[in-house]
């Protein structure tokens, strides 16, 4: 698990690589794990527009969701803005002069990506989220 993670990360733009507190570490965490995560879903299916497309809709409903929930447990207004601005798919995806062998070994790091998606084993943070908010 670590393996993929670094990857995710060495790749991550700098806006990306941090969630700014929200009062609540097992919230931090679950925040980080469900960026780098998506940071990997959405780069490696960027070959296959409909996945794409559905990973990309799915993380967008899911960051909203989120959101929500930052604001519905009074969470403050800059971690909210954060989590808001820093992991749009613009930002997790690397940059367009990003050399192929880096994607490729990020995507080579997490070779089950499309089926740990699929399976939905991954941080769905509409689901899991609430059970760590103070």
């Amino acid at each position: 698990m670590i393996r993929p993670l670094l990857a995710a990360l060495l790749l991550a733009p700098p806006v990306t690589a941090q969630v700014i507190s929200t009062g609540a570490p097992a919230a931090d965490i679950l925040l980080s794990q469900a960026i780098a995560e998506h940071r990997t879903f959405l780069t490696c299916s960027i070959l296959d527009p409909e996945t794409h497309q559905a990973i990309l809709q799915a993380w967008n409903t899911d960051r909203a969701a989120a959101i929500g929930l930052l604001a519905d447990h009074k969470i403050g207004a800059n971690a909210i803005y954060a989590f808001r601005d820093a992991p749009t798919p613009e930002n997790l995806i690397p940059a367009p002069d990003t050399p192929f062998e880096d994607v490729r070994q990020l995507c080579d790091a997490t070779p089950d990506w499309a089926q740990r998606y699929a399976a939905r084993d991954r941080t769905i943070l509409a689901q899991r989220l609430p059970d760590v908010m103070p």
